[in-house]
C-alpha cells in the first residue's frame, strides 16, 4: 500500500477520534505520522507496507504528557511471548505483553474503548 493512500484512508476511518494528523513521512509504502486524537492523547504510527501486506508496525499511545499508555510493535526481539513477534508495552517500556492487536484498526478499537471510560 502505497503511504499517501494509507494516510487518506487514515484521516477517513477514524476521523471520529482522530483532531488532527501530522505527517511526519510518506515515502512509497512507509508511513510515520502522528495522530492527535479529541481525548487529548496522541497515537505515534509507523508502518511498513509491502504492497497489501503490512510487514513492519509500531503504534504507540501517549498521554497528553507524552507518557506511555501502550506500545504495539512487532519488532522481532521478544521471542518469549506467545504472540511473537506481536507484542506491546503497557505503561511502561519494560512492561511487556503478548498481543493480539497487529493493525491499526484493531488499535483504534482499544483506543476507542479506553477513551469512552
Amino acid at each position: 500500500m502505497q503511504a499517501a493512500d494509507r494516510l487518506v484512508e487514515v484521516e477517513g476511518r477514524f476521523s471520529d477520534l482522530v483532531e488532527r494528523v501530522l505527517p511526519l513521512d510518506l515515502d512509497g509504502e512507509t508511513l510515520r505520522l502522528i495522530l492527535y486524537l479529541r481525548d487529548g492523547t496522541t497515537l505515534r504510527l509507523a508502518e511498513q507496507w509491502n504492497g497489501t501486506v503490512l510487514e513492519r508496525y509500531s503504534y504507540y499511545w501517549l498521554t497528553g504528557e507524552n507518557q506511555l499508555k501502550i506500545g504495539w510493535d512487532n519488532a522481532p526481539h521478544h521471542t518469549r511471548l506467545e504472540t511473537f513477534p506481536h507484542h506491546k508495552h503497557v505503561e511502561r517500556q519494560d512492561n511487556l505483553q503478548s498481543s493480539s492487536e497487529t493493525i491499526l484498526e484493531e488499535v483504534m478499537e482499544v483506543i476507542r474503548r479506553g477513551s469512552s471510560r
